[in-house]
């Protein structure tokens, strides 16, 4: 009975990520994506500088949370520099991969609760040959807003700075998910915010600085993302 359920399973993951389901449903997420970002105003914070840190193939880590994923694709554009996307390897992960390749960006998925030694391996080639990395440093499965140490382990491998990026609009509503992701709306004003990290990092670090380390990451992507939050209106953090 278990290996009848297990090629069942398998049946409807691999229906599940065609191009008549995945693809199609990728397709409709991203027209309602750029959509909402043609009839919204948006201002920009930092995105000058961002785009003056990566010229010349400079390559940097680029962090957000997984509530702020929606509008992400449109956070950066592929002239500045090479731009990968690290996603999940599970069903919903390839999909998001998908909008993001719709919008010209790289994606690479990584295995959730694996060994990702080759993957790690992987990503500090590209950023060697100048690619840019970014990924929502909560996610795949959580908890909201609850940093991985994972940009900080690269950015010791690579010697790449990290930059932190949110945004915001006025107008919006969220999804019942783990991560209580934001949709925005069409209309009303947006904001997009981009800011370097100032922490030096260093190739030799103790368990516990990289835990502080860690935790400080956390903390000012919070802030940013409150700062953009608060600049559209709202009282508090909307996710």
């Amino acid at each position: 009975m278990a290996s009848i359920e297990k090629k069942i399973r398998k049946k409807l993951e691999t229906a599940a990520m065609s191009d008549a389901v995945s693809g199609t449903a990728a397709r409709l997420i991203s027209r309602h994506l750029e959509k909402v970002y043609q009839h919204t105003d948006w201002e920009f914070h930092g995105r000058e500088d961002v785009i003056e840190a990566v010229s010349g193939g400079k390559p940097i880590i680029f962090a957000l949370w997984h509530g702020r994923l929606a509008m992400a694709a449109r956070g950066w554009n592929p002239s500045w520099s090479p731009y990968c996307v690290i996603t999940s390897a599970a069903i919903p992960g390839r999909i998001v991969g998908r909008i993001m390749r719709n919008f010209g960006l790289d994606t690479m998925p990584m295995k959730d609760r694996k060994n990702n030694t080759a993957a790690s391996l992987q990503v500090a080639r590209m950023m060697r040959a100048g690619t840019t990395i970014g990924f929502a440093i909560d996610g795949p499965e959580g908890p909201k807003r609850v940093a991985k140490a994972m940009p900080i382990d690269w950015a010791r491998l690579t010697g790449a700075p990290i930059w932190l990026y949110t945004n915001s609009v006025e107008k919006y509503r969220t999804v019942n998910s783990w991560d209580d992701l934001m949709l925005p709306k069409p209309g009303g004003r947006g904001v997009m915010m981009y800011r370097k990290w100032d922490v030096e990092i260093p190739k030799k670090i103790d368990p516990e600085t990289r835990e502080a380390m860690r935790l400080k990451l956390q903390a000012d992507l919070d802030a940013l993302t409150l700062e953009a939050d608060q600049l559209m209106g709202h009282d508090g953090l909307i996710n």
